[in-house]
């Protein structure tokens, strides 16, 4: 599977891992999360083909910021999950892709079941509402900017960014 990544700025990305960071008290801080919100997400088999078409499609698309409002529960995915309000950009880089591309993208990202996000935690044995509240505890509605497009290859043990496409500032 490749993904088509809206990458959030790196202190939106710090913001985030904070966010996690207050859910998991008394465990081991993990990683830093590599903050972003998924636009599409590929499971065709001309990878090559697809990247080079969404760079054309992608044209034009200058950087934009997204506002943060609120943390949800995401109970199909197992998922706790920061959630922007309705952005301009990112929904015309999501339907021009639908626009092309809806029979070869997965479930969660063909047109009409598309629900942006910036997964914070995910724990299917866990009670993700008594997480979600102990993140809410702290949470401030904030602003990431993104300036960039990335193609992540989805691999067995994480992911590999395999292309991008630096959007312009307006």
């Amino acid at each position: 599977m490749l993904c088509v990544i809206a990458k959030l700025d790196d202190c939106a990305a710090r913001r985030i891992t904070a966010l996690r960071d207050a859910a998991v008290v008394g465990s081991e801080s993990g990683p830093a999360l590599y903050g972003h919100i998924t636009a599409a997400a590929y499971i065709g088999n001309d990878e090559a083909g697809f990247i080079g078409s969404c760079r054309e499609m992608l044209k034009g698309i200058t950087a934009f910021t997204v506002e943060f409002a609120r943390i949800e529960v995401l109970e199909e995915t197992s998922i706790i999950a920061a959630i922007p309000t309705g952005s301009p950009a990112l929904n015309l880089i999501h339907q021009r892709i639908v626009e092309g591309y809806n029979d070869s993208l997965d479930q969660w990202t063909k047109a009409g079941s598309w629900y942006p996000h910036t997964t914070l935690l995910y724990d299917p044995q866990a009670d993700l509402k008594i997480l979600r509240d102990r993140i809410k505890e702290g949470f401030i509605p904030f602003t990431a900017a993104i300036d960039r497009i990335e193609f992540s290859r989805v691999l067995e043990q994480g992911y590999e960014i395999i292309n991008s496409i630096d959007l312009s500032i307006p």
